[in-house]
């Protein structure tokens, strides 16, 4: 089974807050939930308040190989959690193997 850390929309409509939540990877966005381990709330005004969290379980979701989504890894690594899985692609192009032209063989001198 792959859990994923990632957040559950609540409330009505265009004043949506959120649960995080560690979820079974299969399970839709809304459904069945493993742990709760927080909440994200946009609209309020107090920064400390819109982002709450037991940092404690999310480590150890993420030590046990809990994949966590883009926006739950920004959030985790603003509220000072550190761990390897909370790297963030950089921004650009896709990294693509490089593929060589067939090398043309040299012409012979003529005579």
């Amino acid at each position: 089974m792959a859990v994923k850390i990632r957040l559950r929309r609540l409330g009505r409509k265009n004043h949506a807050f959120y649960r995080l939540a560690a979820i079974d990877s299969r399970s839709p966005r809304d459904g069945r939930v493993i742990e709760e381990l927080g909440h994200f709330d946009p609209h309020l005004a107090d920064q400390t308040k819109q982002f709450v969290a037991k940092l404690d379980r999310c480590k150890y979701w993420l030590d046990t190989g809990a994949i966590p989504s883009e926006t739950v890894s920004s959030l985790l690594k603003k509220s000072g959690l550190e761990h390897k899985q909370l790297r963030l692609p950089r921004p650009g192009k896709p990294k693509v193997a490089a593929v060589e032209a067939p090398k043309k063989a040299e012409a012979a001198p003529a005579s």
